[in-house]
């Protein structure tokens, strides 16, 4: 997967059009079983980008432009509490210090989510140290960023950030309870993201999957899960203000087992999907066989 960001201005929002462009390589610790033609994920706004490294020992390297910064840290595994503190502190240090206000989009790749060590899941752990971070940061009463949170199993961890000086407009799903409002049965701290980030005429759809209020519906069933991830895309888009259809949106697929990818390859076709890419990745949620994020962008 390639991350290309460039600098932007405050009439030209961040946009998948492709352009002259700069490349930062990001590696995902998951494995691509599937893709359509020639599929490649361009992020610019247009305008020049500097990129260099910053931190070896956190694997860290920053793409910076006028208005958006990109950072993401690829790091081996150690204790996942010292980890996560690490790199949300960073993050939100080197971002302030040079002006970006606004964290609208994250993606956070834990190895093993969904082991359990000191009776806590790996995920669990990863939403009370944010939580932490973002306390100590005073970052609580700002809007939440669209994210996802999926698990590998390569000893390796990802987390991407994308900060703006502009903040976005957070879209909630009404289907859903909002992650920050869940019951403590998920983690004794709420996750802390959105549904999906509207910035200017593009919006950023979080890690989505078949849950509908707080609750995993279709245990055990991928096909019911798949149709229950696009009925909450279609929400999302329904809360936005941009007339655009299931179809028109790029998409990742994070898919717990492989060996039903046939089926999920089906689905797609089925939805007219034409850009997508299926990664091979553990849900945050253990009952979860599949989840989704798209980005969408009027014309």
């Amino acid at each position: 997967m390639t991350f290309i960001g460039q600098s932007g201005c405050e009439h030209e929002p961040l946009s998948s059009q492709t352009k002259e462009m700069v490349a930062t390589d990001i590696i995902m610790p998951l494995v691509v079983v599937a893709q359509s033609p020639g599929y490649k994920e361009r992020w610019s706004d247009g305008h020049e980008v500097v990129t260099k490294s910053v931190s070896e020992k956190l694997g860290l390297i920053m793409a910076e432009s006028k208005y958006h910064l990109m950072l993401s840290f690829q790091c081996s595994d150690q204790p996942l509490d010292v980890l996560i503190s690490e790199v949300y502190s960073t993050a939100y240090d080197l971002a302030h210090q040079h002006g970006f206000m606004y964290l609208i989009r994250v993606w956070n790749y834990l190895d093993h989510i969904n082991l359990r060590q000191q009776n806590e899941e790996r995920y669990q752990t990863f939403c009370v140290v944010r939580h932490q971070v973002l306390e100590a940061k005073h970052q609580l009463d700002q809007p939440n960023p669209a994210a996802t949170a999926i698990g590998g199993h390569y000893g390796r961890n990802t987390f991407t950030f994308l900060f703006s000086r502009q903040t976005g407009q957070v879209i909630e799903n009404k289907r859903q309870v909002s992650a920050w409002q869940y019951p403590r049965q998920y983690a004794p701290k709420q996750p802390r993201f959105s549904r999906a980030m509207q910035y200017g005429d593009l919006l950023m759809c979080s890690g989505t999957a078949s849950v509908v209020g707080h609750e995993t519906i279709h245990i055990n069933d991928l096909v019911a899960q798949f149709d229950e991830c696009m009925v909450n895309i279609q929400a999302l888009l329904d809360e936005s203000n941009l007339e655009l259809q299931l179809e028109h949106g790029i998409y990742r697929f994070y898919l717990r087992n492989k060996s039903l990818l046939s089926h999920v390859l089906s689905k797609i076709k089925a939805y007219g999907i034409d850009n997508y890419v299926v990664l091979e990745g553990d849900i945050c949620r253990e009952n979860l066989l599949i989840e989704c994020e798209a980005v969408f962008q009027s014309a």
